[in-house]
């Protein structure tokens, strides 16, 4: 389990990495790697959401790749936990779980940042 939780973890360091354009691919490839990896371990879940959870927490994530991965996966448990750290009066990474949970709908805002699911 550590070996696909460290690889979890440097699929996110190179997403983030791609961001901030510091690597040669772009950002949507390295998110679609993310979001692959996950369709190749499923048996990993409950940590995937453990670490998904955990992104949106941090001040310093790419919390996009929660909103990515879910918009294919819509797995209950983050959809939930966004809803229940969603607070705009006291959260300033509030932006990021309403992406997040935008991810949900049947029409997704940013769906056309990316060409995966703008098809």
């Amino acid at each position: 389990m550590n070996e696909v939780l460290e690889t979890f973890d440097l699929l996110c360091a190179r997403a983030e990495a791609a961001y901030n354009e510091e690597l040669d691919r772009s950002y949507e490839c390295h998110l679609l790697d993310i979001l692959n990896f996950i369709k190749e371990n499923l048996a990993f879940r409950e940590a995937f959401v453990r670490k998904f959870e955990a992104i949106l927490v941090a001040s310093e994530s790419p919390f996009e790749c929660v909103a990515f991965c879910m918009r294919e996966l819509k797995w209950p448990e983050i959809k939930e936990y966004a809803e229940q750290h969603f607070n705009p009066a006291t959260d300033p990474r509030t932006e990021a779980l309403r992406t997040v949970l935008t991810a949900y709908d049947d029409i997704w805002p940013d769906s056309d940042l990316y060409e995966y699911y703008s098809r």
